[in-house]
């Protein structure tokens, strides 16, 4: 399997917490994904990639 590298999002260009503190206890932590084609045998799941 071929090693991936990991991605991050950019550093925001406004501090949204500094423009709507009331918004600060409600920030949590998110994971985004990033989803590449692949080419699927007649042995892997179809679920969420075409149907074999």
């Amino acid at each position: 399997m071929p090693r991936t590298t990991p991605r991050s999002t950019p550093p925001r260009p406004v501090d949204i917490e500094a423009h709507f503190p009331e918004l600060a206890p409600l920030a949590r932590t998110a994971v985004r994904l990033h989803p590449r084609a692949g080419a699927p045998a007649t042995t892997d799941s179809s679920i969420g990639g075409p149907l074999l």
